[in-house]
């Protein structure tokens, strides 16, 4: 809180003193002031253009074979255009830490069983089953993936678990923090 303090009072003493000052002058007082900033642990943030996508799937997908990847080829948002709809990859254009869910429908009686994996390494499970209910089944599934610049990431089917999955209902989405 004191950090904060300050942080505050020391900005309108710099405002004060430029009003009559030379611009290297100004250029000085504010290098020093960005300096203390940097020192009391404060960063340098910048906008940035945002890193997200939503995609869903147009088709019925039935009988996908083991660790098979599922593309959700309809892209409604795709900032950064990290998504490949016709892969189904999220490829990381920086470093960070990027948040990603993904939701499947199934139908009565079947079931649809999938992972988040990173680089081919399972991250984090999604299982719809159907069997024994009346309905379409829905499950979603979250996972924040710490990730370098070019990995990637992609939603595949658990083992042989890719019996159905209901086209129009089922979506995949992410964005960096």
């Amino acid at each position: 809180m004191t950090r904060i303090y300050y942080l505050l009072m020391s900005f309108p003493l710099l405002v004060a003193v430029t009003a009559h000052a030379t611009p290297q002058q100004v250029v000085t007082r504010y290098n020093n002031y960005k300096a203390i900033c940097n020192g009391m642990g404060y960063e340098n943030v910048r906008c940035k253009d945002p890193i997200a996508f939503q995609s869903s799937l147009t088709k019925t997908l039935q009988n996908l074979k083991n660790q098979e990847t599922v593309i959700f080829d309809k892209v409604s948002l795709n900032e950064g255009s990290a998504y490949d709809n016709i892969s189904g990859i999220f490829t990381a254009p920086l470093d960070g830490i990027f948040s990603f869910t993904w939701t499947i429908l199934t139908t009565a009686g079947k079931y649809f069983v999938t992972e988040i994996v990173l680089n081919g390494q399972k991250v984090a499970l999604n299982q719809t089953d159907g069997r024994g209910h009346d309905g379409y089944p829905m499950s979603t599934s979250h996972a924040n993936i710490k990730m370098k610049k070019g990995d990637k990431v992609w939603i595949r089917t658990n083992g042989t678990s890719g019996q159905h999955a209901h086209g129009g209902w089922c979506y995949f989405s992410g964005a960096k923090l």
